[in-house]
């Protein structure tokens, strides 16, 4: 017998507060980055979203950073500068943590920041849900059983409506499902990979079919699964603050300077923040961390101080040696 999954993807309806109504926001401020610059040779011919979608960056930045244009076919041989900074959120050290903006899930296990996987998430108008939740269940080729809303938009759509859809290419949910107790919600493969990094589901959280593969053997039931709405995160490493501010897919971050003003005076940073550049870290809401401060990094130039090389980083005392974050 097949396990029973949930039905996929159910409308969530979100109560939006105003940061500024409110006072400041509830954010933290995070100690840890990941990633870094480096030089990539294209091993073989692939669209640049590929690649971007490997080293976590928006395929849009990836193409503007290094001068590409359409049709974003990468030939075997080139060399791309790929700069995929980024603060790691610790709201949790075991389990599956979602921020909706980034499109990204970290992975943590025994307090070890594992690595982290690109995502499709819930579109503007079917978001997925944030809050706490855990895995439910689990199942290697799933059944789908198509929700009656999902039914409903067939119909109107004037497709075929289907009520249930076995395994295999056409389903949607791939190989590999892990349910959340988040009422009809899950993470699953997909069998439209292209739709990784954008906001495109009916609130469910898609991965490549690879990196599932890989992931879903290291989740048990009963996994903790965190899902947060975080355009905006900010740290301080070393005496230096990193800003990284994402596009604000579900439209709930109204006024995104205003926000990180609050953020850096709730943690007492906002003297060590150089304003202009935080500005145009907003403006640009390019994915990537970037040092704010307002003086440049002891012993190195401004563009060093923004570009900071790929490094290991031990986040808690569990981590091993062996261990490597992405």
């Amino acid at each position: 017998m097949r396990p029973h999954i949930p039905p996929l993807c159910a409308l969530v309806l979100l109560t939006l507060v105003s940061p500024l109504a409110a006072g400041p926001p509830p954010l933290p401020l995070y100690a840890a980055l990941g990633g870094g610059v480096e030089e990539v040779v294209v091993e073989r011919s692939i669209h640049l979203s590929h690649l971007a979608l490997r080293k976590g960056v928006r395929w849009q930045v990836l193409a503007r950073h290094n001068g590409l244009s359409e049709p974003y076919r990468l030939k075997k041989g080139m060399t791309l500068t790929v700069n995929n900074t980024h603060i790691i959120p610790t709201e949790l050290s075991q389990g599956l943590l979602i921020n909706l903006p980034e499109l990204m899930l970290y992975h943590f296990a025994e307090g070890v920041y594992q690595r982290r996987y690109a995502l499709a998430v819930g579109r503007r108008s079917w978001p997925t849900p944030t809050g706490e939740y855990r895995i439910v269940n689990k199942a290697r080729n799933p059944t789908w059983i198509v929700p009656a809303s999902i039914r409903e938009e067939m119909a109107d759509s004037g497709r075929e409506v289907l009520e249930r859809v076995p395994p295999g290419p056409n389903n949607p949910l791939g190989e590999y499902w892990l349910g959340t107790s988040a009422p009809g919600v899950g993470i699953h493969a997909t069998n439209r990979p292209w739709s990784i990094g954008t906001s495109a589901s009916h609130g469910c959280i898609r991965m490549l079919p690879e990196e599932i593969a890989q992931l879903f053997p290291q989740v048990e039931v009963g996994t903790p699964v965190k899902i947060i709405y975080r355009p905006i995160k900010l740290a301080l490493v070393a005496g230096r603050v990193y800003l990284e501010v994402h596009p604000d897919i579900y439209g709930r971050e109204k006024r995104p300077l205003e926000t990180v003003k609050h953020l850096a005076a709730a943690h007492n940073l906002t003297a060590q923040i150089d304003w202009d550049k935080a500005a145009q870290v907003v403006k640009a809401r390019e994915g990537i961390a970037t040092d704010v401060s307002l003086s440049p990094a002891p012993g190195a130039d401004r563009a060093t101080a923004e570009a900071p090389p790929p490094r290991e980083m031990g986040l808690w005392p569990l981590q091993r040696q062996d261990r490597k974050v992405e």
